[in-house]
């Protein structure tokens, strides 16, 4: 095949007319495709309305802007990124691997991370097309709105969950188009890490969703932090308002206030609210009583069918991103780690330190806070939910990855992206990653790419690559560790939390 070949535009029809790509190393790639309207103007706040026809073809060959937002709290581990922002941003980069128009191939919708406040699908790092021509699948990138544009909550303004719902929106148009890019509509997994996990979580509490996947894999989803109370979710709109100098009845005033002026006012709302140790920011999923109506396993009893096949895990060391470069974390006290352990478990705290203070070897503050924060907020709850999918006879696998960064990141929250999507080239600026064996992320990535895409085929991650994969249970509790030696393990537990 000739250069001129390898780069051959090629075309796909959706709901809204045509739309051009580019073939690029044998992945057929369409970028910024709408799945909505641009929320603007008048717009802005508002729940998602669906894309209009164009009555034109739309060329797909060059990146989009993504979500307004600013500076990722994890740039000093994972790099820095400068792309075009735009409130217009509900898009799609869609990622086929090239072959017969109608084949019919799994498909993975990805849902980024970055605390509701930064990232996109559509970043260079998570460029679908090396997990679509090395699993087979179809990918598919969902840009959503973050921040106080998408997580507002005032009534009567905002109904807040609106980067949801533009999620659900995305998925709503993959189901309806994705056989035109070689996609199985029947065979949707979605996709999500950090806030992206989350948001699968709250689709999950929602019947009313119930077929729309097969399918989810959740990557470090912040299980024990889910939803914010209306009460509080209203707090922090106010308080984002009088930041604004708006007064409470003129809340419409908000859009017509540029964006840039957005972005600060977030910014110092996240600070005046930051307690240490803790990294959620202000604007979040709220439990609306509308939308969000209940906690995740309320909504799980036995009346629930459900039907949908889980791969569910976490990193070891979820906090060690977060505090490697938090002083306050980092110089606290023995007094002041014993007093967030009792704010936490109360009189049973010693106990807990103990726990963990035991399997570390140095067990200073950021290890011990690490540690007991990434069960919190992590780790508990991703084997609580999988243990729920196992009780109602659906499949639910764990894994975690204990990979360790070389440049001191431990294995840290994201440190699994790179090897998920798989393409090195993509990462080179990633702090976390620096001093890295290639050939180790090479091995480690095509085992957990394989298992990735033989989840989204088949509900079942096994392949032939690594040691036998069994299903989590309340009575095994078997997680697959990806590490220099990949193994199956039981999960460990504190003493008391199990």
């Amino acid at each position: 095949m000739n250069d001129s070949a390898k780069n051959a535009d090629c075309v796909a029809d959706t709901a809204e007319g045509p739309v051009r790509g580019r073939l690029v190393e044998g992945v057929r790639v369409y970028k910024g495709v709408p799945y909505a309207q641009p929320m603007t103007g008048e717009l802005r706040f508002r729940d998602p309305l669906p894309a209009q026809p164009r009555g034109r073809e739309l060329d797909a060959r060059e990146p989009a802007p993504i979500a307004p937002q600013g500076r990722s709290r994890l740039a000093l581990a994972m790099g820095d990124f400068s792309l075009q922002q735009s409130e217009d941003c509900l898009t799609l980069d869609i990622y086929a691997p090239d072959g017969a128009p109608g084949s019919r191939k799994p498909v993975i919708a990805w849902i980024h991370g970055g605390a509701f406040t930064s990232g996109a699908g559509s970043l260079p790092w998570y460029g679908g097309g090396t997990l679509a021509r090395n699993g087979d699948v179809v990918t598919v990138g969902i840009n959503y709105r973050l921040g106080a544009l998408g997580f507002l909550y005032l009534p009567g303004l905002s109904a807040g969950n609106l980067g949801l719902k533009d999620q659900v929106q995305a998925l709503q148009w993959i189901k309806q188009n994705i056989q035109h890019f070689g996609g199985d509509p029947d065979n949707i997994t979605v996709m999500g890490q950090s806030a992206g996990g989350a948001s699968i979580a709250a689709m999950l509490t929602m019947p009313q969703l119930d077929g729309l996947f097969k399918r989810a894999i959740m990557q470090s989803a912040s299980m024990g932090r889910m939803f914010n109370s209306p009460e509080d979710s209203e707090r922090l709109g106010r308080a984002y308002l009088k930041l604004l100098d708006i007064a409470p009845g003129q809340a419409a005033q908000l859009r017509q206030v540029p964006v840039d002026k957005l972005l600060q006012a977030q910014q110092a709302l996240g600070a005046a609210e930051r307690k240490l140790a803790q990294t959620k920011p202000p604007f979040w999923l709220v439990r609306d009583g509308d939308y969000i109506r209940s906690e995740l396993l309320d909504t799980l009893g036995p009346d629930r069918r459900l039907g949908i096949d889980l791969l569910i895990g976490t990193t070891r060391e979820e906090m060690a991103a977060f505090y490697k470069h938090d002083e306050a974390v980092r110089n606290a006290g023995a007094d002041v780690v014993e007093q967030l352990f009792h704010a936490e478990f109360g009189d049973q705290a010693r106990q807990y330190m103990d726990a963990y203070r035991r399997r570390r070897a140095v067990p200073n503050a950021a290890a011990l806070l690490g540690d007991m924060n990434t069960d919190k907020v992590f780790r508990l709850g991703s084997l609580e939910l999988a243990a729920t999918f196992k009780r109602k006879g659906l499949s639910a696998y764990v894994y975690q990855f204990d990979w360790q960064s070389p440049a001191g990141y431990e294995s840290c929250h994201c440190l699994e992206l790179p090897f998920v999507f798989g393409d090195l080239r993509l990462w080179a600026d990633a702090p976390m990653l620096a001093g890295m064996d290639e050939s180790e992320f090479a091995g480690l990535s095509n085992a957990m790419q394989q298992a990735w895409a033989a989840f989204a085929r088949s509900g079942d991650p096994g392949h032939a690559g690594i040691p036998q994969w069994d299903a989590y249970s309340d009575e095994n509790r078997n997680v697959m560790h990806f590490d220099r030696l990949i193994e199956p393990r039981r999960a460990w537990i504190a003493p008391g939390l199990d």
